[in-house]
């Protein structure tokens, strides 16, 4: 089957299985310092197949070339950042994405995050017909992931990466029987807005325990001003010795930062891109 794939690193082995299984004929990515898995080993998979790759947005006009003159059987979306046009008049269309929350609870860009910040004891991924309301297309396929205690967020995308490839091989065994039989959404849950700057943003007054919690939850989302500038921070670790003053720069990117009961130890990435919605 012909597919246009949509995503990032994060669900790698979904974008695996179509390689190995199907025809993708263009991937579409998009890049995020904030993100702990951007887009890297897609484009070089990509690069390796001869796939074309696209950062703009795809159009309802190249939406409807695929379907209605070019063969496209799919349109597959996995961890991507933008709407994807769905046009309810096109004959033959199929389109699905890939949720990390079981919908609909998780409406969200965010929803791994968002579920650890509240404390969830579990998470899981929806497969859901693509529509014009965000997260909100009747569902295919629902699958539950335990959020343990030695988890973090890393940690739950890549639990939710494996069961993603399964769901997916699933439904593709028969598309057309998924798609028919799909349950509509009922209810309408909040949506889950990105985490508030003082939920992510490290300050001298936290103790080690505070730091550590919310590197866990955020990873790559989690930030630090620096001399009036942000960064994001990549890696994270903590000491009780004290430092002789609120930060030392080691090296561009790697900071010793005091914190109520010792330091914490950065590795930094600076924030060069807009924030996802």
């Amino acid at each position: 089957m012909k597919v246009i794939y949509f995503g990032s690193d994060v669900f790698l082995p979904c974008f695996d299985y179509f390689l190995t299984h199907h025809q993708v004929t263009a991937l579409y990515t998009y890049h995020h310092d904030e993100d702990y898995m951007n887009e890297n080993v897609l484009l070089r998979r990509a690069g390796a197949a001869g796939i074309p790759v696209h950062y703009e947005s795809i159009t309802e006009e190249q939406v409807r070339r695929f379907f209605l003159s070019e063969g496209g059987g799919l349109l597959y979306s996995a961890e991507y950042d933008r709407l994807i046009p769905t046009p309810d008049d096109l004959p033959g269309y199929r389109g699905v994405n890939l949720h990390s929350s079981l919908l609909p609870e998780g409406r969200s860009y965010y929803p791994i995050e968002c579920a650890m910040e509240r404390t969830l004891p579990r998470t899981g991924l929806t497969i859901h017909k693509m529509t014009s309301s965000l997260d909100g297309g009747a569902i295919l396929k629902q699958e539950a992931v335990d959020i343990t205690p030695e988890m973090d967020s890393v940690d739950v995308y890549l639990a939710l990466a494996a069961a993603g490839r399964k769901m997916t091989e699933e439904i593709m065994e028969d598309l057309d029987a998924a798609w028919e039989n799909a349950a509509p959404q009922t209810e309408h849950r909040p949506y889950w807005k990105r985490p508030a700057p003082e939920k992510i943003t490290l300050r001298h007054s936290m103790t080690r325990e505070e730091v550590r919690r919310i590197f866990r939850c955020y990873n790559s989302l989690t930030q630090v001003v620096l001399s009036g500038r942000l960064y994001y921070i990549e890696a994270l670790d903590t000491g009780c010795g004290p430092l002789p003053e609120p930060e030392l720069r080691l090296r561009e990117y790697r900071c010793l930062y005091a914190l109520q009961d010792g330091h914490a130890r950065l590795i930094l990435h600076p924030k060069t891109r807009g924030d996802r919605r």
